[in-house]
């Protein structure tokens, strides 16, 4: 079971798991590597997410984060046949029925990487190619960027299975689109192209496939040279603000302006009065 508490940097641990993880130009890349099932996540593959989450958030020298897949395509969704056997909640009876509690559902884990993703005080950028169905579908709708890929197909999956939706998407697709669009894509389970969704404001760009990881990582490399710690004060007020009242934004907006700008707010400021380029550390 992960626990935060033991979150560390073991890349050769994480990448038996399926999870490629590099440090480039203050970008940490996180390439899903599991191409024989198409990306599939799995219980181990899992923890590893979110123990590289959490350590991207706490490492200073990582400034964003690029998350992509290998062999044409993001994620399939979770690896649901080793999920089922290893990390079953208990169950209990109910009538004739084995019922599911889904308090204990929760050890799932699933929607964990979602809420990893969405309050990581570093910014995160998906680059999407293939599929991205079930699991995938929405761990790519909730990086702050979305660069698709035109063979890109994202798709709410759970329907197809009897199931309601999962790993946040309830959550991620309602702060992206209308409610009307978010019924469509998960009552009919059917895969949106890459430039439906772009239309459909779910993904900020839809490019050619071979444009993807360039773009997605020009993108990931600017906010790395931005001012860090600004940059993670705006995703938390948007991200956050959709779920509070006027005045709990403006009490938020209070607080990061009295917890101060940092160096770079200074750096810019300093900057603006000597008329050049700020030049931000991200501290």
């Amino acid at each position: 079971m992960y626990d935060r508490k033991e979150s560390y940097c073991n890349i050769e641990k994480w990448r038996e798991t399926g999870l490629d993880f590099e440090i480039r130009n203050h970008v940490a890349h996180l390439t899903l590597n599991r191409p024989h099932l198409r990306n599939a996540v799995s219980r181990d593959l899992r923890n590893s997410l979110l123990e590289a989450l959490d350590y991207i958030s706490l490492d200073p020298a990582i400034r964003a984060a690029l998350v992509t897949g290998t062999g044409g395509a993001f994620s399939s969704g979770a690896d649901l046949s080793q999920e089922r056997v290893h990390d079953m909640p208990e169950e209990y009876e109910r009538g004739t029925q084995v019922h599911r509690n889904r308090e204990d559902g929760l050890r799932f884990g699933w929607w964990r990487l979602i809420e990893k993703v969405w309050t990581n005080t570093k910014p995160i950028v998906a680059a999407v190619t293939g599929p991205a169905y079930g699991f995938g579908c929405n761990f790519a709708f909730s990086a702050d960027l979305v660069i698709a890929g035109e063979s890109a197909r994202f798709c709410e999956i759970f329907v197809n299975r009897g199931l309601p939706l999962e790993a946040g998407g309830a959550y991620v697709l309602t702060r992206s689109i209308s409610p009307v669009r978010a019924r469509e894509l998960a009552m009919f389970g059917e895969p949106l192209s890459g430039k439906r969704a772009e239309e459909w404001g779910l993904v900020n760009r839809c490019v050619p496939d071979e444009e993807v990881l360039a773009l997605a990582t020009e993108w990931a490399e600017r906010l790395a040279s931005g001012p860090t710690i600004g940059i993670g004060h705006i995703k938390s007020q948007i991200n956050m603000g959709l779920d509070q009242t006027i005045h709990q934004t403006w009490r938020d907006e209070v607080t990061y302006l009295g917890i101060g700008p940092g160096d770079d707010g200074m750096e810019a400021m300093t900057a603006f009065m000597e008329r050049r380029q700020p030049r931000f550390t991200g501290r």
